[in-house]
């Protein structure tokens, strides 16, 4: 008696309202496999780049090439999550992530891996991804009631920020003490958690009114119009690019600063990474027992963040030491998520599910476009001009189109 009464008493303090949720829950568990093998990809994609070419712009390239097919897809791939049975999209996007990677693997070990073949694997899983991102957007808050929404999205913020943290770790480890291959192999394998998860979990019906079938275009352009005419959406999703394109951007040319800059290799690629995983955990938790309220306006310590983490890119090219470098990385995690994902979350919860796919794969779209572009625009100029200053120029013109945008919002 005494237990049944302290599990109803303090068990919802304990334990954010989400993960009471057993299909959410098991999600979130599958994920973390997933979402750990996507960060070892991504590393281990960046650290072929700079083994095979020492060179900073194809480094950018293959985060660009990685990215730009959201860019192309990824609106009209919304359109068709909002049309489609949502768990069917997941299942088959985890599948061709899988399927690609295993072809990765297959190239590497053949030997015949080089720079070109490297960026049509590049593209490809950029590809894949694209669809993958609006499902992802789409399907965890229909594993939760509509009222959970708020507390699920942060959730799924730490479930990424962890992996964040532990993925580059996990890859740097294998490719120093294994090799790359090894690292290819465990990418693979931790794909299939989600996929069995996937397999066993139920989304809820879609909420709000049915509205009638309507053609492919008119559904793209409902879903433009709706994030149009709403001025936090459509505020959010400026806010979340402009931040993102120099302190995201900085983050997917970090073999760069890692080899290039402190002569750390892979090791350093890991610490780094790990570090602004770290940071962007510590946020994760907070927003996940502050979870974002409705309102009429963006939350106030996401725009902040959104200053702040542009501020700290300028930081970053002044850092005379290794630890210092380490912590301005924490910083860039920490802020990139009270940005990303306070906005997300407020954006989510003005959102019925018949337009979520839609209007999510517009942010999605906007800030994985905008971090593309920072990182080919930081690898070019890191080449043409250094690191630093590369660095300085891109915060101090990002900091001033914020602050323009600000403004005329």
């Amino acid at each position: 008696m005494h237990g049944s009464f302290v599990a109803r008493r303090y068990l919802p303090r304990m334990v954010p309202t989400a993960l009471i949720h057993r299909d959410f829950r098991i999600y979130v568990i599958g994920n973390f496999f997933a979402l750990n093998g996507v960060w070892v990809q991504r590393i281990t994609i960046a650290w072929l780049g700079w083994a095979l070419t020492d060179s900073a712009s194809f480094v950018g390239l293959l985060a660009f090439l990685m990215m730009i097919p959201t860019l192309a897809l990824g609106p009209v791939l919304g359109v068709v999550v909002d049309r489609s049975d949502v768990r069917r999209a997941a299942i088959g996007a985890q599948i061709a992530l899988a399927a690609v990677t295993a072809g990765l693997i297959a190239v590497y070990f053949s030997g015949a891996l080089g720079p070109v073949l490297l960026a049509g694997f590049a593209l490809l899983i950029g590809t894949v991804t694209a669809l993958h991102h609006p499902v992802r957007m789409a399907m965890a808050p229909r594993l939760v009631p509509r009222e959970a929404i708020g507390a699920a999205v942060p959730i799924i913020s730490i479930n990424f920020n962890l992996s964040r943290f532990l993925g580059p770790f996990i890859a740097g480890t294998l490719i120093a003490a294994f090799g790359i291959g090894a690292a290819l192999v465990v990418n693979f394998v931790a794909f299939l958690p989600l996929l069995a998860a996937l397999l066993v979990v139920t989304p809820r019906p879609q909420d709000g009114p049915k509205t009638e079938p309507t053609g492919f275009l008119d559904s793209f352009r409902e879903g433009l119009a709706h994030a149009g005419a709403d001025r936090v959406i459509r505020s959010g999703i400026a806010m979340t690019a402009l931040a993102a394109l120099p302190a995201r951007g900085v983050q997917e040319i970090l073999p760069v600063i890692a080899d290039g800059a402190f002569a750390r290799g892979p090791e350093g690629l890991g610490q780094l990474t790990a570090a602004a995983g770290l940071g962007a955990l510590f946020s994760s938790a907070w927003l996940a027992t502050h979870p974002i309220r409705p309102g009429d306006r963006l939350p106030r310590l996401s725009v902040a963040a959104a200053f702040a983490s542009i501020l700290l890119v300028a930081v970053l090219a002044a850092v005379p030491s290794w630890p210092a470098a380490l912590a301005v990385l924490f910083g860039l995690g920490a802020a990139g998520t009270l940005t990303a994902v306070g906005i997300q979350s407020a954006i989510q919860i003005r959102l019925g599910d018949a337009l979520r796919g839609r209007v999510m794969s517009l942010w999605v779209t906007t800030a994985l476009a905008s971090t593309a572009m920072g990182a080919i625009l930081l690898g070019v100029l890191t080449d043409a001009v250094g690191l630093a200053p590369a660095l300085t120029g891109t915060a101090i013109v990002a900091l001033f189109l914020l602050i323009l945008s600000t403004r005329l919002q």
